[in-house]
């Protein structure tokens, strides 16, 4: 099975890269996560290749991650790098000795390596098909299926500015002046390897391969949790596999909704399937793994290694030891530094957790010893946060109010997002209550979720953030909680038996149209029916003025279109593609997003004005370039007219069919 796994993996990797990309990346990634590998085996030597599979990848990715960015501040930009930092990560290999026996890992057992192998199996039949059609060359440009836009053009766009090298901290690509006020630091492997590669190997190469390695991480992962939990391989494999194909009854609501009104099934294509509960419904919408597999690979390692050092509490052999909470607060604080408020939900959890605890038992010395313990590598995450400029001080980001979106029609909403898992979840209940197992600690993750879900709003993302987190952590819990169902039922025999394993068997099927259509849908990059901007199609010419712009202008030079036009498809048109900076750009991933709607107003009136108030308007905001094409065109009649009656201030610089593009001449060198 591991054999069918690893061509299985083969046959993804070459249907997104080249082999020269695809070498480097590989071979990369590998030397990246290896210190990971070796410190879980000192750890725990004797327990076989599952513990250091599940868990050994995602911890030398979050501590390479960091060690990297350490040394990219200090002003390291080479791929020296991509050596230097796991030899660093290397060096904890004989403290993680001295830690031999402080957790109990699970033990390779027969079936191990058969789960695996299907598990892999399956995440490939999940993401190879949409990965393959990511930025695809087509008759009418190269095409990006716009689900990716928020996360993977996103994506492309920190790289890209990484990739850049400004020091000692990347510039924000949408506001002059600006430092990147993002959680950078799982992107900074990439971002090393495309500074490096760019000329052999493209950045869509480099990004798929690291999606598509972090995603066999991921299924590892989850499944090592599941064993972790004492589940055996069978039911630790069906967990898994069940959340990762059927957590949403969306897709089938569809399905009802469409035939109950003669409209035909194939109008699921115009559809964000996984968002229903949002669109049709205005409550939260709560994403399946698959779309966690998809797009989010950042968040996946910030999840992981957090869920690594929450559990690391409940699976520790000492009630009181200061060295596991040491590591658990590592842990962490590596999960807020590369998912900052997935990091904030998990580290509550575990605060939860073991507060129980000491309720419990009235230990009062053991939480000065454990809180002091932690606390040392929680402060230092949250350090490193402000450090490296995550947090934009022009507005709060977080409210601590009742969400008005998470109450609206909960109940309904909520079962239409997650019914599956709410089901089967609650079929476990006579089995989480008779088979002690130590999930009290997910039971705090699901509290802590919960009270996130209702009372904590990330603003500016339609009071809608919070529930995506919410959502993956409740799902990878899940897993767990659905192995020791199975295994729970498949060990007592009943008169009800049979009806319960239909209730499951329904349950699953119910949930598979949301995540088949949703696999469809993200490879579709066709053109059609009432939603085309489903697809963001790169037109011909646009594709020549990015190359134009590669060769003939600098990095750091900045470019303007109009932000508030391309707002809904294009916001991350020229930093993720032309990859050039704005002035001013309206981007949905940035928080607040005050100052990105008030510059863009501002800098709109470039196009509008007078010939020589928008150069003069140009030259105060940074504007090197301005680029003209269909949608400003549009927008803003006898633009280039304008711009042509100044040719000494603002001279044609490249022009196409569809593209024109205007220097702003003044104190800007020549090329």
């Amino acid at each position: 099975m591991i054999i069918i796994a690893v061509m299985a993996c083969l046959a993804a990797y070459l249907a997104v890269a080249g082999p020269a990309a695809l070498v480097f990346g590989l071979l990369s990634q590998a030397i990246f996560v290896a210190p990971g590998l070796l410190i879980v085996r000192a750890i725990a030597p004797s327990t076989g290749w599952l513990a250091i599979a599940a868990f050994g990848p995602l911890i030398g990715q979050a501590l390479g991650s960091l060690v990297m960015t350490l040394l990219w501040v200090a002003g390291g930009r080479g791929p020296w790098l991509i050596i230097a930092a796991p030899i660093i990560v290397g060096a904890l290999i004989p403290l993680a000795r001295r830690l031999e026996g402080r957790w109990t890992l699970p033990a390779t057992a027969k079936g191990d390596s058969i789960a695996a192998g299907l598990l892999i199996v399956l995440v490939m039949l999940v993401v190879a098909w949409p990965f393959a059609h990511v930025g695809d060359i087509t008759p009418a440009g190269q095409a990006y299926r716009a689900y990716f836009t928020a996360d993977y053009v996103w994506r492309r766009a920190v790289v890209i500015e990484l990739a850049k090298g400004a020091s000692p901290l990347p510039v924000n690509p949408y506001f002059a002046g600006d430092v990147l006020h993002y959680y950078w630091m799982p992107h900074i492997l990439p971002g090393v390897q495309y500074r490096f590669a760019a000329a052999w190997a493209s950045l869509d190469e480099l990004l798929l391969i690291q999606s598509i390695s972090i995603d066999v991480f991921f299924i590892l992962f989850l499944y090592g949790m599941a064993r972790l939990f004492r589940v055996k391989p069978w039911a630790a494999a069906c967990g898994t596999a069940f959340v990762i194909v059927s957590t949403s009854f969306e897709g089938l609501y569809a399905l009802f909704d469409f035939s109950s009104k003669n409209v035909s099934i194939a109008a699921v294509r115009d559809l964000n399937i996984d968002a229903i509960s949002r669109w049709y419904f205005q409550g939260i919408p709560i994403d399946g793994l698959q779309r966690l597999l998809f797009y989010q690979p950042h968040h996946i390692i910030g999840y992981c290694i957090g869920l690594i050092g929450l559990v690391a509490l409940a699976v520790r052999a000492r009630a009181v030891d200061p060295a596991a909470f040491f590591v658990s607060g590592i842990c962490l604080g590596l999960s807020i530094a590369i998912s900052s408020f997935a990091g904030l939900m998990v580290t509550s959890a575990a605060m939860l957790y073991e507060l129980v605890g000491v309720v419990r038992t009235l230990d009062w010395r053991r939480v000065i010893t454990h809180a002091i313990a932690a606390a040392i590598p929680l402060l230092a995450s949250v350090g490193v946060v402000f450090w490296l400029g995550y947090v934009d001080r022009s507005g709060s980001v977080v409210e601590f109010t009742v969400n008005p979106v998470a109450v609206h029609r909960f109940w309904w909403t909520t079962f239409l997002s997650m019914g599956p898992i709410l089901i089967v979840a609650a079929l476990a209940i006579p089995a989480l209550i008779a088979e002690r197992r130590g999930l009290a600690v997910l039971g705090a993750l699901t509290v802590t979720s919960i009270v996130f879900y209702f009372f904590i709003n990330v603003r500016d993302h339609q009071d809608v953030y919070v529930g995506w987190r919410v959502g993956h952590f409740m799902f990878m819990s899940a897993a767990v909680v659905i192995g020791v169902l199975l295994e729970y039922l498949s060990a007592r025999p009943s008169a009800w038996q049979p009806v319960l394993w239909g209730v499951i068997v329904a349950a699953l099927l119910a949930g598979l149209p949301t995540t088949i259509i949703d696999i469809y849908n993200t490879q579709d990059i066709s053109e059609h029916g009432e939603a085309p901007y489903w697809t963001l199609m790169l037109r011909p010419d646009e594709l020549q003025a990015f190359d134009w712009i590669k060769k003939n202008t600098r990095l750091d030079a900045t470019f303007q279109v109009d932000p508030m036009i391309r707002f809904l498809d294009g916001w991350a048109y020229l930093p993720a593609f032309a990859e050039r900076r704005m002035a001013v750009g309206f981007p949905i991933s940035m928080i607040p997003l005050r100052k990105y709607e008030q510059g863009s107003n501002a800098i709109n009136a470039i196009f509008d004005e007078a010939p020589l108030a928008a150069y003069e308007r140009g030259i105060r905001a940074g504007v090197h370039y301005v680029l003209i094409g269909p949608p400003e065109r549009k927008a803003h009649p006898g633009v280039e007219e304008r711009f042509n009656s100044i040719p000494n201030q603002m001279p044609l610089a490249w022009k196409n069919g569809t593209i024109s593009i205007y220097e702003v001449r003044q104190g800007f060198p020549q090329f």
